[in-house]
């Protein structure tokens, strides 16, 4: 007789994230209201103000998702016992999805703006090399937000060795499955340390230093998404009780907490609502606070039923969807467009009129986003499974490489 291995001959269907796409578009649109509001001194309006000036709560979303989405293919290979995804197919994919319509915005604002006319050439070579943040100077105008595409470009090439950190010398090949709480200790030493370098560069003078955006203070984003994403694919291989799955059913209950631990955000014991220099306690606690805010977000959108009740399914309406789709553009575009506003309005920033800035912005941007991804963006993806490309996935020494992304990109 043969042994028959009925894990390995029953057809794997894995789950899908249907809302995951909007919550992009929801990350989007926080940056460009809180960029709106810090623009023409909103955020300094009593506590609507503090809500706004906190609204930058749509970066910490878009790393958490990163870290999900990018790290969760590798998780579903070793829970399955198949080869993992190639390095550099994972790499040339994030390329394409980044780079082009980065390079074009770059040019477009370095040329265009007014303010950045007479910025030399290693302004040009800095910022196309995404390594503008690590100089202690200014960035330009209508491309400050770019400071968290630096951070984040960042995390995907070290994606493979932080991969590595968690599962290296881990028994992942074990029939019981991934060893979930072996990598949620790894995960939660790496996120102690990314909270301590937020609080020890919180005491960096200077107002011209970006510390605080450097990546090591956000890894506790980006490993909130990498841990759901290990529990998520051991899930998925082998469905069992688990505490996150019913924790993930009550969404209602979950969302509550994410928005205690946001208005405790709001409030001073989280730093100043403008550019001021935090104190250590203060940067510490703003992380923290964020980092619980996110993962209770997003936990019920990853866990739990996939489309059960009114939030979820409004979350996977196409309207949604498109946000989503396009939200990339949306976060690179605005603030060249909101530039050109004030110009061509004549406002003065910080004197106001927020909800012109605001909404023509948003129209002007979400038509620009949309056409960019059309005609632009999506044809440009379309290279990210050529033949050559295809080959990577393959070949035997990619066997022990770090994931390609899905089709819900983080950007």
């Amino acid at each position: 007789m043969t042994t028959v291995d009925f894990e390995e001959a029953r057809p794997f269907v894995d789950r899908s994230f249907p809302c995951l796409t909007a919550v992009r578009g929801i990350g989007a649109l926080m940056v460009v209201t809180t960029h709106a509001a810090f623009n023409t001194g909103e955020i300094l309006q009593g506590w609507t103000g503090a809500v706004l000036a906190r609204l930058d709560f749509g970066v910490t979303l878009f790393f958490i998702l990163s870290g999900f989405l990018l790290a969760r293919p590798v998780f579903l290979a070793m829970a399955r016992h198949r080869p993992l995804p190639s390095v550099r197919h994972y790499l040339w994919k994030r390329a394409l999805r980044i780079l082009p319509l980065y390079w074009v915005v770059v040019a477009v604002a370095l040329l265009f703006t007014p303010a950045n006319r007479d910025l030399g050439w290693e302004v040009w070579v800095r910022h196309f090399t995404l390594t503008q943040l690590y100089f202690p100077t200014l960035l330009p105008e209508g491309l400050t937000q770019m400071w968290s595409l630096c951070t984040e470009v960042l995390f995907y090439l070290l994606l493979p060795i932080l991969c590595w950190i968690v599962i290296v010398a881990l028994p992942a090949r074990r029939s019981d499955g991934l060893p979930l709480r072996a990598i949620t200790v790894r995960c939660a030493v790496l996120a102690a340390g990314g909270f301590a370098w937020q609080a020890w560069w919180a005491h960096v003078p200077g107002r011209e230093g970006h510390y605080l955006q450097w990546l090591p203070g956000y890894l506790p984003w980006f490993l909130t998404g990498l841990l759901f994403a290990a529990i998520s694919a051991e899930l998925a291989v082998r469905p069992r009780p688990h505490v996150v799955e019913n924790l993930g059913s009550d969404l209602l209950g979950c969302w509550i907490l994410a928005a205690a631990a946001f208005g405790l955000a709001c409030t001073p014991v989280a730093g100043p609502l403008t550019l001021a220099q935090p104190t250590a306690w203060e940067a510490l606690t703003k992380d923290v606070l964020y980092t619980f805010a996110g993962a209770a977000f997003m936990l019920p959108l990853i866990f739990g039923p996939v489309l059960e009740g009114r939030a979820r399914q409004r979350l996977a309406t196409p309207a949604a969807v498109w946000i989503g789709e396009i939200s990339y553009g949306i976060f690179a575009i605005h603030l060249f467009v909101m530039g050109v506003l004030f110009r061509a309005l004549d406002i003065v920033p910080f004197t106001g009129n927020f909800l012109t800035i605001l909404l023509l912005d948003l129209a002007i941007t979400i038509v620009l986003a949309g056409l960019s991804y059309q005609y632009f963006e999506r044809p440009i993806l379309g290279f990210k499974n050529v033949r050559w490309a295809r080959r990577w996935e393959r070949a035997p020494a990619d066997r022990d490489a770090i994931p390609v992304d899905g089709r819900a990109a983080t950007r």
